[in-house]
Formats: structure tokens, C-alpha cells, sequence
């Protein structure tokens, strides 16, 4: 009970601190990353096993960036990572990459956002190699936690062409972590 209050006490001391405007501004670059590696390690950390956040990319990794064009403007893109190999002949490997506009709304620390994109994937399982396209939207939240420090989610929608199909899907992004400067 004594670390469930002395964490709400930090939580509650950390927001009074951050009261000022921690948002990007026009000009501001942006690096980010998906931020459960970091968050497994923090809770990990609370609850007393604490083990070093990995980088999986058998789970994939996505590195992003964002360049702001003005103080709720920003363009975008990402780039995805995906590779496994259990054996050298079970080999798998994606690479994808995204483009698109992000526009914002909201004051001091907690902001949302939406926008569209396009992406293109390749994707390589043994000998075989696939090609799918994409365009969408997306909506998302970020809060500041520190200044240009930001964590978010998002949830993307959109329409997908692979192998002579068209599907319309949509899913959760994972967590990000971004950084400004």
C-alpha cells in the first residue's frame, strides 16, 4: 500500500510540474519508437523485477519521425522492421514504409491528433517476395509527460492491395515514444 501512494504522490507531483506548455512548435523535429519495451521495464520496475527492456525485432520495430510545419502541422513518416530466422532456410522479412500529414489539436500537455497516410511493405518468407500498398487515416493521442518528451497510441484505418486483393482494415499502432528537438 505504501508503494501504490508513494507512486500516486510522484504521478500527482510530476503533473503539477509539467504545467507548462510542453507541445511541439513550428520547426520541431520529432523521433519516435514503439515505447512497450520501455513501459514493460517501468512496470517491471514498480512491482520490484525489473529485467532490461529488449529490442525484439522478431515483433517488429518502427522507428518514426515528424518534421512540424507549424504549431499543430506536421509531416510524417516511418519506417518498419520485421525479421526472424529459426533456421537458415525458415527466413522471414519485412520492411515498410510510411508517409503522410498529421494535424493536432488540444493545449498544454495532452494533445490529439489524426491525419492520413500512404505506406508500401515488402514482405520476404524463404524464397518467396510480396509487395502490398496502402493509404489511410489515423487518430491518436499524445501526452507530454516532459518537455519534448511525448507518449501516445493511435488507431490507423484504411485500404490495403496485396497479392490482387483489396482489403479495408484497421488496427491499434503500438505505443510510441517520440522525442522533440
Amino acid at each position: 500500500m505504501k508503494k501504490l501512494i508513494t507512486i500516486v504522490c510522484a504521478f500527482a507531483v510530476t503533473l503539477s510540474v509539467n504545467a507548462q506548455d510542453n507541445t511541439p512548435k513550428s520547426g520541431d523535429w520529432s523521433l519516435g519508437t514503439n515505447a512497450g519495451p520501455i513501459l514493460e521495464y517501468v512496470g517491471n520496475l514498480i512491482s520490484g523485477v525489473a529485467t532490461s527492456p529488449a529490442v525484439a525485432f522478431g515483433e517488429g520495430t518502427s522507428i518514426s519521425g515528424k518534421y512540424f510545419t507549424d504549431d499543430m502541422t506536421a509531416w510524417r513518416g516511418t519506417a518498419d522492421l520485421y525479421f526472424t530466422s529459426d533456421s537458415m532456410v525458415d527466413e522471414s522479412f519485412r520492411l515498410g514504409v510510411s508517409l503522410g500529414k498529421e494535424m493536432r489539436k488540444g493545449t498544454a500537455n495532452l494533445q490529439g491528433y489524426w491525419g492520413y497516410e500512404a505506406n508500401v511493405h515488402m514482405d520476404n518468407a524463404g524464397e518467396e517476395t510480396n509487395m502490398e500498398f496502402g493509404a489511410g487515416g489515423f487518430i491518436g493521442v499524445e501526452y507530454f509527460v516532459r518537455p519534448k518528451m511525448g507518449i501516445g497510441a493511435e488507431y490507423g484505418y484504411g485500404l490495403n492491395y496485396a497479392d490482387s486483393n483489396v482489403s479495408l482494415e484497421g488496427g491499434t499502432a503500438s505505443l510510441m515514444l517520440n522525442l522533440y528537438f
